[in-house]
């Protein structure tokens, strides 16, 4: 059971994220909430706890069950939406993660007992005087059924037909349908027929999918239509049921002398379903005449059930209802995007012996080969992109919390949710978000009166808006609160020593420093921020996935940074280059253009690193230099122009080689902690070529800049 159980959890964890989408919006509108919204809620409660008790997750469905009530007795307007009922919500949903974390569910620990029975004695505090934890639902049920059992004791016994479809991905799902089937006699006298006209032959057979279909005639001696539909309740979803009630006869002792069993024996060997029209030969007495809305509903399954005669008809509506979309484990993709890694590494071997052989039917099956292997990495990394949206539910959660721990009004609005990102680069983007948020919340948005005070709304944006930009993902987060002050920043980095205090700085130079290592200029340490380990790991998270992030600032009115993020991580297009012999690939997405020496004017008036091109002043970095410690004529050079934030940087190389599709492959130890480099790829013929970071050369160069100017400072003085 555990491959189920497991499937359970996964199931049970979206629904969570589902409850927790629809609890922020009935928060916004507690007055004024959709009635169906509630239903919603119910609804996944209700799938959580029923599924929960399928799969043995006792406790989980137990406290779950109490949970639903409160929206249970809302939807029936017995009970009204507070803050204190979403606010123990959240909370409950963050318990049902803490009960799905546990292996099957059972609370063995005596502490943890009583923390579900005090979780759930908080839960039934809402609850209107006269309704009870558990039992008083069960016995309003129960006397419900009485009174249903009592008045189908007037009415005589009842004959039923139910008409079972279970999809086609049941089994799959870990679901026995046999197991329904047998449920459903217990409830009275039977006779079964199963259509088994779908089963393909021994060659063709698929054991997981689920090909039989059945109908069922039943027999029993009181209303049973509830108790049928609760049958089939945690399969709702996976089964096609149709029940009708057919009319009074002697179907099951006497089967009409043998009547009733040759027409089920005839109806599997056609394929086509029975009908209440098929049973009026045999009814013995009239049927009893039914309130005005049992009869349309009798009328009603009738007709649906007749619609059913041709199989073929009702095979192809099954077929064009099916879900278009299946679940994948991640290991799965991860296993397939590295065996297309590992294709495109051979493939570009073919292409070197191709070259090498000269053989013109060889370059043409090398040629078909690229085409082909780009289409399959395409389509393969397409399956590992997931909407961004769907990972954001979790900083609602933060943004929510952060607004009541700090006391001020906060709100998270999101646009372009659903861009798609590489599913390995959105796991690394969950920490610098998180710590740009708790910047938003604790440093740049004011508390209200502050707000008010400033001219402002009382409650504060904070605002994430994803696009697309050429082959790149932009994330921009931003708020309107107080700005960052430059001339602040710069005197707490020139005190903690890591500028120069005579550096001439931009302005976002400046802001960029809050980047750096142990920089605050929180007033006090909180909860929340002020200990200087915050942005800084938003800088190396996001230069872990080759991504770069920029800031832009003004006093008064607000903040944003911007995420510059590849697609995907593995898998790149790059331009290939010799430094001093070596070989050296720069991400072409980084890239804007290639320019010559004989392009450029170096005649700088002695301000150092630095050509005018364009009329710009740019800054270059000499890779023979900084690798190797080596001067070379930049005249016989080759400079490559990458954007860095909204300037440009030349990086000068000795020879451009060309472009390739490369697999990166991460560095081992030894070279892990090296900043400038991102991984290695294996070419073609076999030689091994290091994949420069761009964001990280150039930021390296950079602080080596301003550590220069701070010794010679020193110096000086």
């Amino acid at each position: 059971m555990d491959q189920f159980q497991q499937k359970f959890v996964e199931e049970a964890l979206d629904n969570v994220e589902m409850l927790e989408e629809n609890l922020f919006e009935l928060e916004k509108n507690m007055d004024n909430y959709d009635p169906e919204l509630i239903q919603s809620i119910f609804r996944s409660m209700h799938t959580i706890k029923g599924s929960g008790m399928m799969f043995g997750f006792d406790d989980l469905s137990k406290f779950t069950h109490n949970f639903e009530t409160i929206y249970d007795l809302i939807r029936n307007d017995k009970l009204t939406v507070t803050k204190d009922i979403v606010n123990l919500s959240f909370e409950s949903l963050d318990y049902i993660r803490k009960l799905l974390a546990i292996g099957e569910g059972k609370l063995t620990n005596p502490d943890d007992i009583a923390q579900l029975n005090e979780f759930i004695a908080r839960i039934t505090k809402h609850f209107p005087e006269g309704t009870t934890l558990t039992k008083g639902r069960a016995e309003r049920e129960a006397e419900e059924k009485a009174k249903r059992e009592a008045e189908a004791a007037k009415q005589g016994p009842k004959n039923y037909l139910v008409t079972i479809e279970p999809m086609e991905e049941l089994l799959e799902n870990g679901t026995n349908p046999l197991y329904t089937v047998d449920d459903l006699t217990a409830l009275g006298e039977w006779k079964t027929v199963a259509f088994t006209d779908k089963v393909e032959n021994f060659t063709q057979f698929k054991p997981l999918a689920m090909r039989i279909n059945w109908q069922v005639l039943l027999h029993t001696e009181q209303d049973a239509i509830n108790d049928i539909k609760d049958n089939f309740i945690f399969i709702e979803d996976e089964c096609k049921v149709d029940i009708a009630e057919l009319p009074a006869g002697d179907y099951i002792k006497t089967g009409s002398d043998g009547k009733i069993d040759e027409m089920l024996k005839q109806a599997a060997e056609s394929g086509k379903y029975l009908t209440t029209a098929d049973f009026e030969q045999f009814k013995q007495e009239p049927v009893k005449q039914q309130a005005p809305e049992a009869s349309t509903n009798a009328t009603q399954q009738a007709t649906s059930t007749a619609e059913k005669k041709d199989a073929n008809t009702v095979a192809a509506k099954k077929d064009d209802a099916k879900i278009a979309t299946m679940r994948v484990a991640s290991s799965k993709i991860d296993e397939l995007v590295n065996a297309v890694s590992e294709l495109v590494t051979m493939q570009a071997q073919l292409n070197v012996v191709a070259e090498r052989q000269g053989i013109p039917s060889l370059s043409a099956i090398a040629e078909q080969m690229e085409k082909t292997t780009r289409t399959l990495r395409e389509n393969a990394f397409s399956l590992s992109l997931i909407p961004l949206g769907g990972e954001l539910v979790r900083f609602q959660r933060l943004v929510r919390d952060l607004s009541n721990n700090l006391h001020k009004q906060l709100e998270f609005v999101v646009e372009g949710g659903e861009i798609e990102l590489d599913k390995n680069i959105i796991e690394h983007l969950t920490d610098p978000l998180m710590h740009m948020i708790r910047n938003s919340g604790d440093h740049g948005i004011e508390l209200p009166e502050d707000r008010i005070a400033a001219g402002k709304d009382p409650k504060g944006i904070i605002k994430l808006k994803a696009f697309y930009s050429g082959s790149s993902v932009i994330i921009q987060l931003s708020d309107d609160g107080k700005g960052m002050d430059p001339d602040k920043i710069f005197s707490k980095a020139v005190e903690k020593n890591l500028v120069s205090a005579n550096a001439k700085l931009t302005k976002k130079e400046i802001l960029n420093l809050i980047f750096a290592s142990g920089f605050s200029t929180a007033e006090k340490v909180s909860d929340v921020s002020g200990r200087g380990v915050g942005m800084d790991v938003v800088k190396s998270k996001i230069a872990e996935i080759r991504g770069e992030v920029s800031i832009d600032s003004e006093v008064g009115k607000g903040t944003t940074f911007t995420l510059d993020l590849p697609l995907t991580l593995s898998i790149i297009d790059g331009l290939l280059t010799k430094v001093n012999g070596e070989q050296f690939i720069f991400p072409l997405s980084n890239i804007e253009k290639i320019l010559s020496p004989k392009e450029v004017n170096f005649n700088n008036n002695g301000l150092g690193n630095v050509f005018i091109y364009d009329n710009e002043q740019i800054s270059y970095i000499e890779l023979n230099k900084l690798f190797y410690s080596l001067d070379t004529p930049i005249d016989t050079s080759k400079i490559i122009m990458v954007r860095s934030g909204d300037k440009h940087v030349g990086i000068v190389v000795d020879l451009i080689v060309g472009e390739f599709q490369i697999v990166v492959k991460p560095l081992g130890n030894f070279l892990r902690k090296v900043d400038m480099i991102s991984g290695a790829s294996v070419m073609g013929d076999g030689s091994l070529s290091l994949v420069i970071d761009t964001t990280r050369l150039i930021t390296y160069n950079q602080q080596q800049r301003y550590r220069k100017d701070i010794k010679q400072e020193n110096k000086e003085a």
